[in-house]
């Protein structure tokens, strides 16, 4: 009974259980190995052994972080897809701060994971920016890929949001990207919400453009 309470007080905190695991029978704690992108994190944790699942605890997922900041190179390198007409309107904005059209692309999707998805009035304004003119305008052209290299902390913004709403990483970019352009395309228009958003979007990327 006690070992029983004890597997459901941990399963509580996991994120990764189906419902069905929550029962404890085939729940057991082992040492498995986490994907991370293109890395592996080593954890001992509750694991479900019918379908596989794993419980991603706090305290595991803290440990994940302590881990994952200490990598100096990529976790993953998504390759999102652009119009000509993006990729030029891109060159274009990332040269007023003096950055590189990629890092440019990082920028965008960090404000958008640290600084958009989390509003109440999200929904609102992934509405607004989808059917903007100039997003049509943006998706204008011939297409090609490019390569974004994405480190662990940005990763873990991606992971989330590419989880909750079942999208590649390379579509996050994409549409975190294009509402990041579409803001900067319609800055001058009367829409106070739109205006205080583009106002934050420059002053972050003149951050990390002074920080670089």
């Amino acid at each position: 009974m006690t070992r029983r309470m004890t597997v459901q007080n941990k399963l509580a905190a996991g994120h990764r259980f189906f419902p069905h695991c929550g029962d404890g029978i085939n729940i057991m704690e082992k040492r498995i190995s986490i994907p991370v992108g293109i890395e592996s994190f080593m954890a001992r944790t509750m694991v479900c052994k019918k379908c596989g699942c794993y419980a991603l605890t706090p305290e595991v997922r803290h440990a994940m972080d302590e881990w994952g900041r200490k990598f100096t190179k990529n976790i993953i390198e998504p390759q999102p897809v652009f119009t000509e007409t993006a990729h030029q309107f891109a060159e274009k904005m990332s040269m007023q701060y003096g950055l590189k059209r990629v890092p440019f692309f990082r920028v965008l999707t960090a404000f958008y994971l640290s600084r958009i998805v989390n509003r109440d009035d999200f929904l609102e304004l992934k509405n607004y920016y989808e059917t903007h003119v100039s997003k049509r305008f943006l998706n204008e052209g011939a297409r090609s890929k490019v390569s974004v290299p994405i480190r662990y902390l940005m990763y873990r913004k991606l992971q989330t949001f590419s989880e909750v709403w079942k999208i590649p990483h390379s579509k996050v970019i994409e549409e975190a990207v294009l509402f990041g352009l579409t803001v900067l395309s319609s800055e001058k228009e009367n829409f106070k919400k739109l205006k205080t958003i583009s106002e934050s979007l420059h002053q972050y990327i003149a951050d990390v453009a002074q920080a670089a």
